[in-house]
């Protein structure tokens, strides 16, 4: 079961980092194209069009503050806030395997939400930063309820 939680945890820390590897190149390319867009609209006299660029280039970096700053130490607080298992046996392991996916898991969700949410604020559409910190809400929900649920079912199957 170890070895199980071992290499499916390995497989979710490799998605996760090559997904924050994607974001921050996206970001830094979309921060470039961005203020290339702000030289070029005050060189032309289009203030609208410079604070529009603007915007949008505070939106790029608050988002890759959120996503590399943020989610990690959300994701290890509520791992560790999790029960590392309910009960003895198998049951134990059961859990524990469960609070790390769900942990692995998780944090794949946010950072995906908050790669959408940049790709839309880069592209000068508006910003999906609720409907990405809505996603981490439900996230972070979906762990505090596998949380409460290990040790109640170990109680209700009556395992020690």
């Amino acid at each position: 079961m170890t070895d199980a939680s071992s290499l499916l945890l390995t497989f979710l820390r490799e998605a996760w980092m090559a997904l924050a590897g994607a974001l921050l190149a996206f970001a830094l390319l979309a921060g470039i194209a961005q203020m290339l867009r702000v030289s070029s609209a005050s060189v032309l006299g289009a203030n609208l069009w410079v604070w529009e660029s603007v915007s949008a280039l505070l939106s790029i970096v608050v988002l890759g503050l959120f996503a590399f700053l943020g989610i990690p130490q959300i994701v290890n607080a509520l791992q560790s806030s999790l029960p590392g298992g309910g009960g003895c046996g198998p049951i134990s392991e059961l859990g524990t395997l469960a609070s790390g996916l769900i942990g692995g898991l998780a944090a794949l969700r946010m950072l995906k939400a908050a790669f959408t949410s940049m790709l839309s604020a880069s592209i000068g559409g508006a910003s999906t930063f609720a409907n990405a910190l809505i996603e981490c809400g439900e996230s972070i929900f979906g762990m505090i309820l596998a949380g409460a649920a290990l040790p109640l079912a170990a109680w209700f199957l009556g395992t020690c």
